[in-house]
């Protein structure tokens, strides 16, 4: 790490999280290939490869060293474009900030609460969900209202990208969304080993949207491009209620009719907690695709209802 002498006493642990950022991505998406990396005080954060500059103090500035030096992932170790299509750098790389906070951190964003700290800090900021201010908020806040973008988009196509603006801030959002949906579909041990597998034949290749897509097809076997057309080539978004609830024709016996909203299709797990506090789990697949069984906290496996 370098770091300007006045804002010394705020970089102290940088070398060693640095180091804890290269082993969370080293082991869970492919071994670091470079000699070496740096993250160096600076007044913002900007990515090169084996040098990242990054601005602020700990704790604040944990956020931004994950994603400047995951950087080093997507673009600089798979050699994705951000001109050509942004969804490959910036969205994958906003998905690995949020994947090496709650890593390193655990699932809530660390604040300095000390007493030295910031007064704005200590007064207004609560416990906040990495995942949910990573990557869901701002998504979803414009997908309920059909105000997101297409991530297959040329980034000059987004209308402006000054500070996120013009729908560009969804080339982070969406695509890191995506990425947890396709984690979601596909279940945690497969999900893994289809990116390990990517960043293995795509590093220092410069791969285009469609061949991330295929390399997850060619690995899994497994028809998913009614996945990726809906999340990469329009704004179709995931709109599910629960339409009726009655009793069923026994005692505690109850009918549940679920009614989908929006046009994105996806699986759906369903959980229902009981009047005595008993859970009981489904799993609602679509399309060709049943992921591995899930299992509750108790080690029960969930039903499998027919296909939506």
């Amino acid at each position: 790490a370098i770091v300007q002498e006045p804002h010394a006493s705020g970089w102290q642990n940088a070398a060693d999280y640095l180091a804890k950022i290269i082993a969370v991505f080293s082991r869970d998406f492919g071994v670091f290939e470079y000699p070496k990396i740096v993250v160096a005080d600076a007044a913002d954060g900007m990515e090169y490869p084996m040098i990242t500059m990054d601005g602020g103090r700990d704790k604040e500035y944990r956020g931004l060293l994950v994603h400047e030096v995951g950087h080093n992932w997507f673009y600089g170790m798979i050699g994705n474009n951000e001109t050509y299509r942004a969804m490959l750098d910036e969205g994958f790389t906003q998905f690995l900030t949020a994947w090496g906070l709650e890593a390193i951190d655990g699932d809530t964003i660390a604040y300095d609460m000390s007493p030295k700290a910031n007064w704005y800090f200590k007064r207004f900021f609560e416990p906040t969900n990495v995942r949910e201010n990573k990557c869901y908020y701002s998504y979803l806040s414009d997908a309920i209202i059909y105000n997101d973008e297409p991530l297959n988009t040329h980034s000059d196509g987004f209308n402006g990208a000054l500070g996120q603006g013009g729908g560009y801030r969804h080339v982070y959002s969406k695509t890191a969304t995506m990425l947890y949906n396709l984690q979601y579909v596909l279940g945690d041990s497969l999900f893994s080993e289809v990116m390990k597998h990517y960043v293995w034949q795509w590093k220092f290749a410069h791969p285009y949207p469609e061949d991330f897509r295929n390399s997850v097809i060619q690995f899994t076997h497994i028809d998913l491009n009614w996945f990726f057309d809906q999340w990469m080539e329009n704004t179709k978004n995931i709109d599910y209620k629960i339409g009726r609830i009655k009793k069923g024709g026994v005692k505690n016996q109850y009918q549940i009719r679920l009614k989908r909203k929006g046009r994105m299709q996806m699986p759906i797990d369903l959980q229902v907690i009981g009047k005595n506090d008993s859970v009981y789990n489904f799993y609602i697949p679509n399309t060709w695709w049943l992921k591995p069984a899930t299992k509750n906290a108790g080690g029960d496996t969930a039903v499998t209802l027919a296909k939506w």
